[in-house]
């Protein structure tokens, strides 16, 4: 064992399992004032002595700003004073991060779960998936061929077993045939002559001809989306190019709405199973037949609509947790509940204050977005569901659930710790299996979330 340099950078020799990684790479770029600056880096050789691996990032130093950069990643290569070094040694690493002033590259091969996600070593570990797993996912994929085989075949199964259908998608579509099947689910909510209005290929060329603004926040916002997922985070950039084509010629499409915040959270979790042509229509699919546009036209009328359903179905569903993020709530915002009843009375705006302290990113964002992102296997399994109801129902499903999972918790809490733990909550969803089944317990008619737009 190297004791640790005065940049921060540590060296073990402890195995670590990295073996099952795929191999895709992305880059971190750091920038050392002077020698001295905490890099933050602890690392050691894989299991099989063949590779350097990241097996902690302290706090409050350099790295541990990426998000992108967790345990149990490989280290490839080192750039420093403008000289690469591919594959170093554990002593040439440590001499060169720490040596380093100025410009630091790391070329990083993190480790992945099944769905693309950067995860941490405990992370991957605790979410490897077993034989019996791969035996039944096999069994349930050669059902779906057969249902999925060809649009024809979709139509018929859907006539015949509506029910059965609509189960199977709530249990969860295969990873192998889920972009062919939301493009199955979205055609079903589209007119035939959707797709013929206008060609890909003419809104990509229309694409560069959006308003300036509107394309100035596309360019912000596409690098901090699902930045914990490889396919936005790869050296290449080829998922940030996708979503922020796709994005642009949406603004195209639909010019008077352009781009408004939160609409790349969607869009994002689409490009992982879909096409771009096919990803753009059937996020165009969610915003006019699902009546998605109503969260981020001007106003955010079905934003403020959600809030409202939100407030009923706590209310009416989790009683206790209601009453007392109310009351501990509004002490908070220094309020009292007869003014707010009198504010819910008189339906002012501002009667959305508690429910847009922690929803805003549910609802706007799918709940992959914002600061505490809800797990990697929530996003397809909850757009299987919205493309299915068309209406985000599997969201206040899925809020429900999880507070009721954190019920205890939450009555326990007060003020700020209270708005904390709401705001972190989709990041402990716990057995997301279990959460979804229980979720689904939760009835909400079609007609309680028909908001204004629709």
């Amino acid at each position: 064992m190297v004791e640790p340099t005065s940049a921060g950078v540590r060296l073990t020799t402890l195995p670590l399992v990295s073996d099952q990684v795929r191999g895709e790479t992305t880059i971190i770029s750091v920038h050392k004032k002077s020698k001295d600056v905490k890099v933050g880096l602890e690392m050691g050789y894989s299991k099989d002595g063949r590779w350097l691996v990241i097996s902690e990032i302290h706090p409050n130093t350099l790295c541990s700003t990426f998000s992108e950069l967790k345990k149990g990643a490989k280290l490839l290569d080192v750039e420093a004073d403008g000289v690469l070094h591919r594959h170093p040694s554990l002593q040439q690493a440590v001499v060169l991060i720490a040596g380093a002033v100025g410009d630091l590259r790391l070329t990083i091969m993190p480790l992945l779960d099944r769905y693309g996600f950067i995860v941490s070593m405990e992370e991957f570990l605790a979410h490897s998936v077993t034989r019996d797993m791969v035996r039944e996912e096999n069994i349930q994929l050669k059902k779906w061929q057969k249902r999925a085989a060809t649009p024809k075949a979709w139509q018929e199964y859907a006539s015949r077993k509506p029910d059965k259908l609509r189960k199977r998608i709530r249990e969860g579509v295969p990873d192998a045939v889920r972009g062919f099947v939301w493009k199955l689910l979205a055609a079903a909510r589209s007119s035939p002559e959707f797709r013929q209005a206008t060609t890909w290929h003419e809104l990509v060329a229309k694409a560069a001809d959006i308003a300036e603004d509107h394309a100035v926040q596309i360019d912000k916002d596409v690098p901090r989306t699902m930045t914990e997922h490889i396919y936005f985070r790869s050296a290449g950039k080829t998922g940030q190019e996708a979503l922020a084509r796709l994005l642009k010629c949406y603004a195209a499409y639909h010019p008077e709405l352009g781009y408004t915040q939160g609409m790349s959270s969607y869009a994002a979790v689409l490009l992982l199973y879909m096409t771009e042509e096919d990803a753009f229509w059937t996020f165009a699919t969610l915003m006019k037949s699902c009546g998605l546009v109503g969260l981020f036209v001007d106003g955010f009328p079905l934003l403020f609509h959600h809030y409202d359903v939100w407030q009923q179905l706590i209310q009416k569903h989790l009683p206790k947790v209601d009453k007392h993020i109310k009351q501990e709530l509004l002490q908070f915002l220094g309020m009292d509940m007869k003014e707010y009843n009198q504010i819910v009375k008189e339906q002012s705006p501002m009667r959305s204050m508690l429910p847009s302290m922690y929803t805003t990113y549910w609802f706007q964002s799918m709940v992959v977005g914002g600061d505490n992102p809800a797990p990697s296997a929530v996003a397809p399994r909850l757009m299987d569901c919205i493309l299915l109801d068309g209406h985000l129902g599997v969201i206040f499903q899925f809020g429900l659930a999880l507070l009721k999972s954190h019920e205890k918790e939450l009555l326990k809490l007060r003020g700020d710790s209270l708005a904390n733990a709401l705001r972190t909550l989709p990041t402990r969803c716990g057995d997301f299996e279990a959460l979804l089944e229980k979720a689904h317990e939760y009835k909400i008619a079609d007609k309680t979330l028909q908001g204004p737009m629709e």
